[in-house]
This record gives structure tokens, C-alpha cells and sequence, in this order.
């Protein structure tokens, strides 16, 4: 049975996904582009952190530090104003999350999306204090796959590597988990592309919330 579980945020627990297509819709617009993105687009643009979707959404001009900093300066307000209008968790997950938690699994969350916002998000969602601990980008901090937030965990909670699992649904979160020595479980009702090296990479991969259940209880 695992006795902690980290799990990654966009695409994980929450879908996140319309939300952060109109923001990014938005500042493009504002910086004077004359392009969007469909929903299908911006999947492509996440799992990265702020920085990367921000250069990810300009394209040829990913480069250009000047416009970089336009549009993050532009994105990053109107995600803030955002962030809660349309975004959910995935159905059926707040009910495991409850089941696991009332099983004394200690659930937290590792993110590439600003902490702030990510905490903000997450009590809205959950209630506060529902996660033992949240960790996401800072200005001085490397995003993941750098294990530094689970490595965080690790120290601050006195977690077994052993026994702590990593929930995601991308690459990203794959190489996270292995980063840090601990067991990955891929979900595929994210925003992953879920080719064949990716699902053979993961130590468990999971179609549907429920399973995660026997999963985590070490019954797969």
C-alpha cells in the first residue's frame, strides 16, 4: 500500500484545460496577434510551466525575450481572473481522493503551475487544507521534471520513497517521479500524448479515477 501520494495538477486532478485557453486567447489578443487556439491546440502549450506555454504560444517569436515578457505579463493576470471559472476535477476523483485520504494516504500536489495560484485553485476546488501540502513554480525555484518539490516532500513530511507514488498524466511527471526515486501511476484522461514509449515508461497506467484506488492500496 502506498502511504503518500503526489499527484500533478493540470490534466491530473483538474481540468484545467478551457481556462487556460481563454487566458492565453486573451493576452495574445491584447499583444496585438491575430492568432488563438482551439482546445485542441492548447493542450500542446501545457505540462511545462507558465514560462514554456508562454513561449510555446508565440511560436516563431518563442525566442524573443521582449515579446516573452509582454505576454507573460499579459497571460498571468487574466489566468489569475480566470483560473475558476470553468475548471472541475475529473468526475469521479474528488470521491477517491476522499476514500484514500479517509484510508490516512497523506495527498499532495506537485505542479509546474505558479504555487500561489496553484494553492488558490486547489482550495476553491477541495476545500483548504484538503492536500497536506502543495508545491508549485517560484521565480527562483526549476520546474519539473527536477524532483525539487518532491524531494521537498520527502524531507518535510518524513516520507517513504518506497511507499509514496506519483499520479500524472504526462512525460513530464513520469520523469519527476523517476527523478526522485518513486513510482509513477499515468493517467489518460489528461492532456498526454499517450504513445507507446510513454505508457511503457510509466509503472502504472490508469484509464479511469477509480482504479487509482487499487493502486494505491497495492492491489495491482
Amino acid at each position: 500500500m502506498y502511504k503518500s501520494i503526489i499527484f500533478d495538477l493540470d490534466g491530473t486532478l483538474l481540468n484545467t484545460l478551457i481556462d487556460i485557453r481563454a487566458a492565453i486567447n486573451a493576452a495574445l489578443k491584447q499583444c496585438g496577434y491575430d492568432y488563438s487556439y482551439s482546445l485542441k491546440e492548447s493542450k500542446t502549450l501545457i505540462g511545462n510551466g507558465t514560462d514554456v506555454l508562454v513561449r510555446r504560444a508565440l511560436r516563431e517569436k518563442g525566442d524573443d525575450e521582449a515579446a516573452f515578457a509582454e505576454l507573460k505579463s499579459a497571460y498571468l493576470p487574466f489566468y489569475e481572473s480566470m483560473q475558476n471559472l470553468h475548471t472541475k476535477p475529473y468526475n469521479g476523483l474528488p470521491e477517491v481522493l476522499r476514500f484514500l485520504k479517509d484510508k490516512g494516504v497523506a495527498l499532495m500536489v506537485a505542479t509546474n503551475k505558479p504555487e500561489k495560484l496553484a494553492k488558490e485553485l486547489l482550495d476553491a476546488q477541495f476545500g483548504h487544507g484538503f492536500f497536506l501540502d502543495v508545491g508549485g513554480s517560484t521565480p527562483s525555484s526549476p520546474v519539473k521534471p527536477d524532483p525539487i518539490i518532491v524531494n521537498r516532500f520527502v524531507d518535510a513530511h518524513n516520507l517513504d520513497k518506497g511507499s509514496t507514488l506519483f499520479v500524472g498524466d504526462s512525460y513530464v511527471d513520469v520523469d519527476t517521479a523517476h527523478n526522485a526515486n518513486i513510482k509513477c501511476c499515468l493517467v489518460k484522461w489528461g492532456y498526454g500524448f499517450y504513445k507507446k514509449a510513454l505508457l511503457q515508461k510509466a509503472d502504472y497506467v490508469i484509464s479511469k479515477p477509480k482504479e487509482l484506488v487499487r493502486v494505491a492500496l497495492g492491489k495491482e
